[in-house]
């Protein structure tokens, strides 16, 4: 009773927080009258009611999803942790291998992969390109969705398996420090795939190459002179072959390290607002968001398996979840449960340092370019395109969001260009 009360005092105490947190980051601008107002009662002035309700039907149903398929995965992995399903899977998986351990860890892993992939392939095909398409968003054919999906689901696998062979390699060798040396594993790999994604991963699924606009090009080059930093390629990407949507984001590291602009952005945009959107990518390298992410997720890593580990060890000796020793692979969905919990349970604080470092890097767009009024301008595009939920719930805000939200941004600027910022 004591945990129960100590995780809920623990919860309380965190939604507080962040919540205080949030209200203090919310710029408020002021009117016409000079009476300070919130960002939300400007929307009027820069969406139609119609933008607003159809930007509140796609979003809030994307809400939903989110939750429904947080409560599949929970549901499939307590299932297999709380019924002898999982034992079974792994006798089949004996069976199949041929008393070969290694072996054995992969078809078990391969078998659960394929159980999620089932659980969640429904979820995927409506939220993903059926209620793409129901909103006019998606240029995609159903071939071409299910080719992505599957080079999404192979990638993920063959990335998988030879680590989880490595993990449990390293519980057998210390069934109590194992945590150690498999967290060093993961920051190296979380590294290598910063490094090597842009360059192994992104190409399988897009086309790139260079920003064809010379005038753009030159405006480009200026931005991140200005900004004393030097990017390699700044890229376009054929985004149009299966959405409408437009963005930008910067990847890689050291050589592998590039600007990357969805097509859709620059045909539907000015050129300031794709320098505005370009700053606002050079403000996280200003800012060392990636290097930031990072340290950031090691740590958490490091805390998260140091916590799993003491559950493993004492799950075994109850013998109540059908392993007794932390290296039967009996223990992976107990292990995959406690991430997802952890997961979840983090989730506020995780959206609120990603949208700590959007704020972050849109001041810096803003001091790059010196330019509100193409900032503003360049959200309400980006908004309108995305079908931006233009009024969010706070605590939706507060437990899904990694941006601020679109009319946060907007005061931001607003604020910027009366000086109240700098």
């Amino acid at each position: 009773m004591l945990s129960q009360w100590s995780w809920l005092l623990f919860l309380l105490a965190l939604a507080a927080s962040t919540i205080m947190l949030e209200e203090r980051a919310l710029p408020k601008v002021p009117s016409a009258s000079g009476v300070h107002v919130s960002p939300a009662e400007k929307a009027p002035q820069y969406f139609s009611a119609e933008e607003i309700a159809r930007g509140r039907a796609y979003a809030r149903g994307r809400y939903i999803l989110v939750f429904v398929r947080l409560a599949v995965t929970l549901g499939l992995f307590a299932l297999l942790t709380l019924t002898p399903l999982a034992t079974k899977i792994r006798d089949l998986s004996v069976s199949l291998a041929g008393g070969r351990v290694w072996l054995t860890i992969a078809v078990f892993g391969l078998v659960l992969g394929l159980l999620y992939y089932a659980a969640t392939f429904p979820l995927s095909l409506y939220g993903s390109f059926l209620r793409e398409h129901t909103f006019g968003l998606s240029t995609q054919t159903f071939r071409s969705w299910a080719w992505d999906y599957a080079k999404q689901a192979l990638i993920s696998t063959g990335m998988m398996l030879p680590l989880l062979i490595l993990l449990y390699a390293l519980i057998r060798w210390s069934p109590e420090r194992w945590y150690l040396p498999a967290w060093a594993v993961i920051v190296a790999v979380m590294a290598l795939m910063t490094e090597l994604s842009p360059i192994l991963i992104d190409p399988l699924f897009h086309t790139f190459r260079p920003v064809q606009d010379p005038a753009l090009v030159e405006r480009i080059r200026t931005l991140t002179d200005r900004a004393g930093l030097r990017v390699g390629p700044v890229l376009e990407v054929d985004a149009s072959r299966r959405t409408k949507k437009t963005n930008a984001y910067f990847t890689g590291l050291g050589g592998t390290r590039r600007v990357v602009l969805y097509d859709t952005l620059i045909t539907t945009s000015t050129p300031e607002e794709v320098e505005l959107v370009l700053a606002h990518e050079l403000g996280h390298w200003r800012r060392h968001h990636i290097w930031k992410g990072i340290a950031l997720g090691a740590a958490s890593t490091l805390a998260a398996l140091w916590l799993i580990a003491r559950l493993l060890h004492v799950a075994a000796g109850s013998g109540r979840f059908g392993f007794i020793h932390p290296a039967d692979v009996v223990s992976l969905p107990l292990m995959l449960l406690a991430f997802a919990v952890l997961n979840i349970g983090t989730m506020p604080i995780q959206v609120a340092i990603s949208r700590t470092f959007e704020r972050e890097a849109d001041l810096e767009s803003l001091r790059l370019t010196d330019n509100p009024e193409a900032f503003i301008a360049s959200e309400v595009t980006l908004a309108r395109a995305n079908l931006a939920d233009i009024q969010p719930p706070k605590a939706i805000v507060w437990f899904l969001y990694t941006h601020p939200p679109v009319l946060e941004r907007i005061a931001m600027a607003e604020a910027y260009s009366g000086k109240e910022i700098q």
